[in-house]
This record gives structure tokens, C-alpha cells and sequence, in this order.
């Protein structure tokens, strides 16, 4: 005999209070269990939801009872010799897909369904129970879907008529707005917070930065809500509708277009920088599944990494495991995404502490130079970590994790200093002019997005229009889109960068001033200037000193700063620059020149001046090369041949 486990729900709070629906379902499901009961267990199990909707799979999540009927199927708790019976199938599931369906999940655990107005039983062991299933809820779908197109129509014609008589489109509006007499009214005690979040992120402060700023003065902020602000495009007035049409002047104007488009701009450059964009990490559904398995194995989030291509962090594995877009693509279902996003949620994964962030317990700014600086050694990112005098030090991380590099640790101090001191110091005008030319790249990429934009306006009116004819697109048609929307992706990033580097840094700061951890605001619009220009930083020790490796944006010019890394050092020993032009590289320091063209026997020795040849700096260089291009470098030949010469007594 079967255990009947009876599933009651109504999806609106109107039904919950009229108590009719329910009332009905429980007469109608004992009356069944009464009538067959040579079939039942005396025992009953009740589950009852109470104004959630099916339609949209809100009835399984991890709140509800049946979403807890679920997770008990996949503890073993419930299985063969256990009866779901409902009044109907459309009361457990409206979704007309039975690859992505609960019902399918529950039959195969060994449950049976019984729908009572169906007259139908599903049982995994019965050949026709897909076949029946998909016919019953087909109707069921079509049926809310039906539902829910003329919702959609009627809410565009309100929308429409609201923005022409300038009402108030719905109660439920932005938090910088009001509803005064049904026309909307700013709260500018809210409009002057947001303002100054954008101007603080647009001076380079980060968003944790800015909630910290915040809390002292009793503001409660968090960074996920100063990052929705920043792309907020309700803030220019616009209204995007579930079909990504643009309603423009919709709400009042709150903030400037320039720094709207400026903060924007540095949070696209932010992801950028990361390992993997966003929109890249759903990209392939192998991979996608592969990360959801392994969590649900018990697999960490490190140790998923370590399984992937490279690329991945741990952050976006997060990401993946927590976007809804892998149930909306039909990669993940539905049951298995919101079982591992309360495995996540139970876990406290939000808790986390990165060593790599740049801002410590105290809202000090302790790294400058977040995502740029890099070990010399490995290429790898670098922790902050205080010894036990609160002297900081940078410390390779692969080195910490992975134990497969051997680069030293040094003094932070030790660099900070003396790049800003060099940055501050450069003629970034002259630095970042290009070559003369006819055409600027930034012309030229604003173009291509021209043409391409208007290509995938073509594309996607040729598939629309396939689709009003009832015919498919064609696999020629969707690829040729998806290779322009991918080169139209290509080409914005290509075009943020352009945009970021032309634009020259201030660097008129006191560096006394910047070297106090405490000047968060300062330290934020310096670390903000200093990544217009640089590149990456690289620092290696050799010997009794600390290469650090500048390189700029302009793709040609390497700075090399040498400090003392000996007890009481500090100081910069010497600075060279290497310039690479096509295969001609020249070394420069203050008493001496050396240009090596690929492919030549010798390199070209110089003196400025018939100046002095500087000893130390002779060595330095010297010793660099051997470590960065090896024992068979030709320069590193020469100067060891020459050395007795040069410095003869």
C-alpha cells in the first residue's frame, strides 16, 4: 500500500482569504483517498501552499512546501511507496517541458502522482505517464500563458498612457523618488546620497570603499546597492520594459549623463580586468554543468578552479552557482538551482574575506596598486599580510597557495613610495602621444561599432521576420548574428581602453599626504590616476635589491626602478628604461645606452655626453637582463666581455 502525501495550493492571497480553493481541494483529494482505499495507508501527510504561483515555478522554491516535499526526495526521505495526489497536475507544475519539469523529478524518485481530475496516475515503471503528462500540462501552460500575455498588454498601454499624461507608472518606484498627488517628485535627501556615491566612485573610490566611508556617519549602504546605482539608467530618466524597449524622460533626471557615463566607464574597466567577464562564464553549458555537479558533490569553489580551464576564480564559480540565467537558458533546471543556491545561502559563502582586497579592517587603503601589481617571478597576484610589527609586506600568492614559486617577499613600503615618486615625475602628455597618423584608432573603432550595429539591426530583422513567416532562422542566420554581437563586444571593450588611456592623469598630489593610509579619499583619486597609465608593476628581488617593473600603456616603454632591499634600504638605487620597437630594444640609463637590434651580432654601446660610465649601474643592468633573458642573451654576452674594458683603472 501506498503512503498518500496530499499537495494543496492556490496561487493568489484572495483565494488564500475566501478559503474556498482549499476547502475544495481537501474535500476532493480525502473523498479519492476514501474511494480507493485498498490503495492507501491510513497515514496522511498534508502539504499546503498558500498564494504562490506555478507559472513561474514560485511554488518549488526552498520557502515553500513543496520546494521542502523536494529536498526530501533527495534526502531519501520520500520514494517508492509514497503517493503525491492533487487536484490537478497544474497545481504541482505549469512549465509545458518535461526535460525541465518537477513532475518528472518526483515520478522518477519512485513517487507516484495521482491528479484526480485527470483520472490519471504517473508511475516511472508506465511507458505512457510522459506522454500524459505533457498533454495535460500544455493546456495548463498555454492556459497561463495566456494569462500572462494580455497582463503584459494591458500593463504596455498603461505605461504608455501614464508617460504621456506624466503620471506615476506604478506605486512601486525607485527609492530617490515620491508619489506626490500621482506625479513624481524627487527625495532629495536620497538623490544627494546617490549623487555622492557616483562622484566618490568616479574619483576612484571602490564601492566598499564608499560604504565605509558611509557607516560612521550612520548610512547603511551596501556595495551590491552603490553598484545597481552606478548602472541604474532610471537615474537619466529612462524605463526599461521586460522586452528591453527604452522609455526616455519617463522619471525625473537626477544625475549628470557625463558622470553617469564616467562611472560607468571605470566599473566596465573593472570587469574587464577581472579573469573572466560576465557575460563569458555561462558561455559554455558543459562547463556550466560541470560546476554545479562538483558543488553538489561537495566539491569547494577552490578546488572546482583547480578542475577548470584557467581563467576561472573562485568568484565567478560563485557567480555561475548563483545566476538565474542557467535556469532561464535551460542549462541548470530549475529544482537543482534552488538547491544549491540554499546550500549557498546556509553556507555563508557571502562571508568570505579575500587577502587580496585592498582595504583593511580599519579603512585604511593598504595597497595602491590592486590588480596591477604582479609577482616578477610568476606573473601571479599578490597578498598584503602585517608580520607581527605591523610592518606590511607583499607576498606572492602563488608562492602562499601553490608553493610552486620562489619569489621573495619585500616591504611594501619600499615601492610605494618610490613609484609614485617616478609616476609623479613623468610628462604623461608627451608619454602618451601616438605616432602621426591619418586616422585615430578611436575613429576607427567607433565606426566599426557603427556598421556592426547596424549588421545586427539587418540580422535580427531578417530572423523576426522569418519567425512571423513560421519558418526557422537557419543556422546561417543565428551564427552570422552571434559572430557580430560577439566583435560588437570586442570592439567596446577595445574602445573603453582607448577611452581610458587618453585621458592624461592628475598627478599634482602631496606625496606625504598620499603615503597616509587615513586619506582614503585621496588615496582612492591617486590609485585612480596611477591605473590610467600603468599597465602592470612587477617586482622581483636580485641580490640585495627590488626590480620593480613599470609598464605603461603605451605598449613600447618599460621603466625599471631599483631600490635597496638591505637592512635600513629603501632608497632607489638606480632607474633604467627599456624601449621595444618592433625587434629593436634599447636599454637606457643616466651615464650609459645600449640598443640591440634582432638578429645582429653586437648591440650598440652610447655614452650621453662622454659622461662617466656609472659601475652600479652597469651591474644592475647587467644582472637583470641575465635574469630576463637568460644566459644566451646577446646583450648580457657583450657587457660581460666588455666589463674589464669599460672599467679599466
Amino acid at each position: 500500500m501506498l503512503r498518500p502525501i496530499c499537495y494543496e495550493r492556490v496561487s493568489s492571497i484572495q483565494q488564500v482569504s475566501e478559503g474556498g480553493g482549499l476547502d475544495d481541494q481537501r474535500a476532493s483529494i480525502d473523498e479519492y483517498i476514501s474511494r480507493k482505499r485498498d490503495l492507501f495507508t491510513a497515514e496522511r501527510v498534508y502539504i499546503q501552499d498558500k498564494g504562490v504561483s506555478a507559472f513561474r515555478n514560485d511554488n518549488i522554491s526552498p520557502d515553500s512546501h513543496l520546494g521542502q516535499f523536494l529536498e526530501g526526495i533527495r534526502r531519501k526521505q520520500y520514494g517508492k511507496g509514497d503517493a503525491l495526489i492533487v487536484m490537478s497536475l497544474d497545481r504541482i507544475s505549469r512549465r509545458s517541458s518535461w526535460s525541465e519539469d518537477t513532475i518528472r523529478y518526483i515520478v522518477d524518485s519512485g513517487v507516484e502522482v495521482h491528479d484526480i481530475t485527470g483520472n490519471l496516475v504517473l508511475n516511472r515503471d508506465d511507458p505512457n505517464s510522459k506522454l500524459y503528462m505533457e498533454i495535460v500540462q500544455s493546456r495548463s501552460h498555454n492556459e497561463s500563458l495566456l494569462k500572462s500575455t494580455r497582463a503584459i498588454a494591458a500593463w504596455d498601454r498603461k505605461i504608455k498612457e501614464a508617460i504621456k499624461e506624466g503620471k506615476v507608472i506604478s506605486n512601486r518606484m525607485p527609492l530617490w523618488l515620491l508619489n506626490v498627488d500621482g506625479k513624481y517628485a524627487v527625495n532629495e535627501e536620497k538623490v544627494e546620497l546617490i549623487r555622492s556615491c557616483f562622484q566618490m566612485y568616479a574619483n576612484g573610490m571602490s564601492t566598499g570603499e564608499i560604504v565605509k566611508h558611509y557607516k560612521p556617519k550612520g548610512v547603511s549602504l551596501q556595495m551590491v546597492t552603490v553598484s545597481n546605482w552606478v548602472r541604474d539608467r532610471r537615474l537619466l530618466g529612462e524605463h526599461e520594459r521586460y522586452n528591453g524597449e527604452i522609455y526616455r524622460n519617463v522619471y525625473p533626471v537626477v544625475i549628470d549623463e557625463e558622470l553617469f557615463l564616467t562611472a560607468n566607464r571605470m566599473m566596465d574597466r573593472v570587469g574587464l580586468e577581472k579573469k573572466k567577464p560576465r557575460e563569458d562564464l555561462l558561455l559554455d553549458p558543459d562547463v556550466v554543468k560541470k560546476i554545479f555537479r562538483l558543488f553538489e558533490e561537495g566539491v569547494g569553489t577552490g578546488a572546482i578552479v583547480k578542475q577548470l580551464e584557467s581563467g576561472w576564480s573562485t568568484v565567478n564559480v560563485l557567480r555561475v552557482l548563483r545566476d538565474k540565467k542557467v535556469v532561464t537558458g535551460k542549462i541548470i533546471d530549475n529544482l537543482t538551482f534552488e538547491r544549491v543556491n540554499q546550500k549557498l545561502s546556509l553556507n555563508g559563502v557571502a562571508n568570505r574575506i579575500r587577502k587580496d582586497i585592498s582595504i583593511a579592517q580599519d579603512d585604511y587603503i593598504t595597497n595602491l596598486f590592486p590588480k596591477i601589481l604582479k609577482c616578477g617571478c610568476c606573473d601571479g597576484n599578490i597578498a598584503i599580510h602585517y608580520n607581527h610589527i605591523r610592518t606590511k609586506y607583499v607576498i606572492c600568492r602563488t608562492r602562499e597557495e601553490k608553493k610552486s614559486c620562489d619569489a621573495k617577499s619585500i616591504q611594501y613600503i619600499r615601492i610605494e613610495k618610490n613609484i609614485l615618486e617616478t609616476v609623479k615625475n613623468v610628462d604623461f602628455e608627451q608619454l602618451m602621444k601616438t605616432e602621426e597618423s591619418n586616422t585615430s584608432p578611436v575613429d576607427a573603432l567607433r565606426e566599426e561599432l557603427s556598421s556592426l550595429r547596424a549588421e545586427e539591426t539587418a540580422f535580427i530583422a531578417r530572423i523576426e521576420e522569418r519567425k512571423k513567416q513560421g519558418k526557422r532562422a537557419g543556422l546561417s542566420l543565428s551564427d552570422g548574428l552571434t559572430e557580430i554581437q560577439d566583435r560588437i563586444i570586442e570592439a567596446e571593450n577595445e574602445l573603453i581602453g582607448l577611452l581610458d588611456v587618453k585621458e592624461i592623469p592628475k598627478l599634482d598630489f602631496n606625496i606625504e599626504e598620499v603615503l597616509d593610509p587615513l586619506k582614503v579619499e585621496l588615496r582612492a583619486k591617486v590609485r585612480k590616476e596611477v591605473r590610467l597609465v600603468l599597465k602592470a608593476i612587477r617586482y622581483r628581488v636580485i641580490g640585495n635589491a627590488i626590480f620593480v617593473h613599470l609598464d605603461y600603456f603605451n605598449d613600447y616603454l618599460t621603466h625599471v626602478l631599483v631600490i635597496n632591499n638591505k637592512r635600513g634600504g629603501g632608497d632607489i638605487l638606480t632607474e633604467f628604461i627599456i624601449e621595444q620597437r618592433d625587434n629593436v630594444r634599447r636599454y637606457s640609463t643616466d651615464s650609459f645606452g645600449l640598443t640591440y637590434k634582432e638578429g645582429d651580432e653586437l648591440p650598440v654601446f652610447s655614452t650621453p655626453d662622454s659622461r662617466p660610465i656609472n659601475f652600479i649601474e652597469y651591474v644592475l643592468l647587467r644582472d637583470y637582463i641575465r635574469v630576463l633573458e637568460g644566459e644566451e642573451s646577446v646583450p648580457l654576452g657583450w657587457m660581460n666581455h666588455n666589463e674589464s674594458f669599460l672599467f679599466q683603472s
